[in-house]
């Protein structure tokens, strides 16, 4: 049905007995149907289709405000449905700030610190023991630990960086994965640096969880070192210090390898000939460069 554009309750009957109107129905009276008939019908059929007017008024306003009705529902849900979706959205940024927040454990009251300080051993270094993979000596002698020391002040733990094991890609903090640039070959290390060095070596590999077959072994294979009678020959210490290098490097490659064929052998036992025979280089070595001179 068109729409009504007018509401039919402002409008009112034309004057059907007016000369005008009598003027236009005069031509249509006849015996039986006068002119009062005419105007009386007139009128009848205006009230007529004026009442339907109105009820189709009526209707259509009651159409417009059902419809109103529902565009308000319609308009306060979806307000309602922003509204919660505001609400979540600022939920889950809070649940991201407080994930990003620095977590810190409750303190204990009236606990005092330790009366020794602990030794910091660089991330590299414990990522290192961690996996299995050998790792020089330097990092924990007093240098590398103080190296260690000066790089929790200038690096950043949330630096994270890209790693790599077993096909997987995973985040790390960044530390863990550059080596130091001031790293002293195990070889060129002073007897006391090795002597302090392989203790902390040690006690990492305890706290990183190694097998305490490995720990004793290698634990022994310092002992052996320490008690050696080359030590007190001369170059003695340093050819020591050549075959625990090469030694150890071997050992842990051994450790990690895949190959089925290969039996890791035990470190703990000094072999002798090898060791004569990186005394016996060394000498001569020196020997040759003394002449060169």
């Amino acid at each position: 049905m068109p729409r009504i554009t007018r509401d039919p309750n402002l409008e009112g009957m034309p004057d059907f007995d007016s000369d005008t109107f009598k003027a236009a129905f005069t031509p249509l009276v006849t015996e039986e149907n006068t002119l009062e008939s005419i105007v009386q019908k007139a009128k009848d059929a205006w009230s007529g289709d004026h009442q339907k007017r109105l009820e189709d008024w009526q209707r259509q306003q009651e159409e417009d405000e059902e419809a109103a009705r529902q565009l308000a529902e319609q308009q306060e849900r979806e307000e309602e449905e922003i509204q919660r979706a505001m609400e979540e959205a600022a939920r889950l940024e809070k649940i991201e700030r407080d994930k990003k927040k620095p977590k810190v454990k409750a303190f204990v009251a009236d606990k005092p610190v330790a009366t020794l300080s602990i030794p910091r051993v660089s991330p590299y270094a414990m990522g290192k023991v961690k996996s299995f993979d050998f790792v020089e000596l330097h990092y924990f002698t007093d240098e590398g630990r103080a190296e260690a020391k000066y790089q929790d002040k200038t690096t950043s733990e949330s630096t994270m960086a890209l790693a790599h094991e077993d096909g997987k890609i995973f985040l790390t903090p960044a530390a863990a994965h550059k080596p130091s640039t001031k790293t002293v070959p195990d070889d060129m290390l002073t007897w006391r640096q090795m002597s302090i060095a392989k203790t902390g070596l040690l006690q990492c590999m305890k706290k990183e969880g190694w097998p305490q077959q490995h720990i004793v072994a290698l634990g022994q294979f310092f002992l052996e070192l320490d008690s050696h009678p080359l030590r007190s020959e001369p170059n003695g210490e340093e050819a020591l210090l050549l075959y625990m290098s090469e030694v150890r490097r071997e050992w842990h490659e051994q450790l990690k390898s895949t190959d089925d064929d290969i039996q890791p052998f035990d470190i703990s036992v000094i072999n002798a000939e090898r060791l004569r025979s990186i005394y016996d280089t060394l000498l001569s070595r020196k020997k040759a460069k003394s002449i060169a001179r």
